[in-house]
């Protein structure tokens, strides 16, 4: 199991000296439809320690998880190479404009850079439609190839993967896509809000079914919120029929839903409010019947003042009422959601156990259509495949009290400059 997503057990708090065990070295697979999520297993590798260890995804204590520089024959900080990254591209486009910037009377410059406290920080979407940013269709070689090694300092290889094969459906829906909304990878945009050479920035790679919002202060960085989405969720045309691109995602929650007894699915099924349904069917959204509707999609049907409702949702079944074999699906499902971004990102995130939950609505089989989320005080990660149709997939983790890096960023504040705003 990856590690590096702190697990707060109550005998193993970070910060805290007591006895406890990290248990890594476990590789399988999930089958759906079966009570065991464990067709192959190798020996577990137990380590009796007295402090928790952030460990990698191989499960090995992480010395160095540098990226590769290749001609300086040395490693980076993935925040260092991510801040290099973007200055390098907040460069390529400074200076003398471009013959396409002249003639079509817009500035690279100006769509890239925003300013820190912008009211678009927070106006993200997953939708395919028109936002703020330098899209990739504008850019030169130059600046494209910028924006590819922005995304790898911030993701895994896994997490790299499944961003490009995400954007890589446009293609397929461009030629499927019965209604007209715009497609095409080119519709991908990158913006920065503040300078990257400032102590405070944040930054946003975003299109349709993609939305990765970035902060970086002197306390840390912050990943989310954080949206993934396949359309379709299951590639039914062509040579790549049968590729699935999130399929770990369900196929552990529907695992996990197949070893509960009943008791335990009673008090782990929810259902959506029947009236927000009936609203969402009468504006032509079907999803299944008693399927609550994602946290983002849903605010078109609520008011303002209860966009952040997603807080006190009905939050299931206690993970402490799961067995061991249970927990540790769980915890692999949620290590996986996390592990598409590179360990040092997420050394700041801890999860509670003793308030970690999971809820489901839908069916656990194979092809059955399922809507799930796990959350703790903190913690909260949403999965729907909901849509009638078994081809539709929108995923998002959000932190309760750090999205957008408002945490860090009040945390660097008040260290440098006092509650009151004055410079220390």
């Amino acid at each position: 199991m990856r590690g590096v997503f702190r697990r707060a057990h109550p005998a193993c708090r970070r910060g805290r000296t007591a006895n406890c065990l990290v248990v890594f070295g476990e590789s399988r697979i999930f089958v759906v439809g079966k009570p065991e999520d464990v067709v192959i297993r190798y020996l577990f590798l137990v380590v009796a320690c007295t402090v928790c260890l952030g460990l990698t995804s191989t499960g090995r204590a992480h010395d160095d998880t540098g990226l590769f520089e290749v001609d300086r024959g040395a490693t980076v900080a993935p925040r260092v190479r991510m801040t290099q990254v973007a200055k390098e591209l907040l460069a390529s486009v400074s200076g003398k404009p471009s013959l396409s910037e002249v003639m079509d009377g817009y500035s690279k410059r100006d769509m890239l850079l925003h300013p820190v406290d912008d009211s678009e920080v927070e106006k993200w979407t997953f939708w395919p439609t028109e936002r703020v940013g330098l899209p990739l269709k504008l850019m030169n070689v130059e600046q494209m190839t910028l924006t590819q090694e922005l995304l790898w300092s911030l993701l895994s290889e896994e997490g790299y993967l499944k961003i490009l094969n995400i954007m890589q459906l446009e293609n397929l829906l461009y030629w499927t896509e019965t209604q007209a909304w715009p497609r095409g990878m080119g519709d991908y945009v990158v913006v920065f809000f503040g300078d990257p050479s400032d102590a405070e920035w944040s930054w946003r790679f975003e299109g349709h079914h993609i939305s990765l919002n970035v902060a970086v202060a002197p306390g840390g960085v912050s990943v989310t919120p954080s949206f993934l989405g396949a359309k379709p969720a299951l590639v039914e045309t062509g040579p790549l029929s049968g590729v699935r691109l999130l399929r770990t995602w369900e196929d552990g929650a529907k695992t996990l839903i197949n070893t509960l007894s009943d008791e335990q699915r009673a008090r782990a099924t929810i259902r959506a409010d029947a009236d927000e349904n009936a609203l969402a069917d009468s504006m032509g959204l079907s999803n299944f019947d008693g399927a609550p509707y994602d946290i983002e999609s849903s605010h078109m049907l609520r008011p303002v003042e209860q966009w952040t409702s997603w807080r006190d949702l009905p939050t299931g079944i206690p993970a402490a009422a799961l067995s061991d074999a249970q927990q540790r699906i769980l915890m692999r499902l949620i290590d996986s959601v996390v592990g598409i971004y590179r360990p040092d990102f997420l050394a700041d995130y801890e999860l509670d156990t003793d308030t970690l939950t999971f809820a489901f609505s839908g069916t656990p089989a194979s092809d059955g259509l399922l809507y799930f989320r796990i959350e703790d005080g903190r913690f909260f990660y949403e999965y729907l495949n909901t849509q009638h149709s078994y081809d539709h997939v929108h995923t998002v983790w959000r932190d309760k009290t750090n999205d957008f890096g408002v945490d860090i960023m009040k945390r660097h504040l008040e260290l440098h400059h006092g509650s009151d705003g004055d410079a220390r």
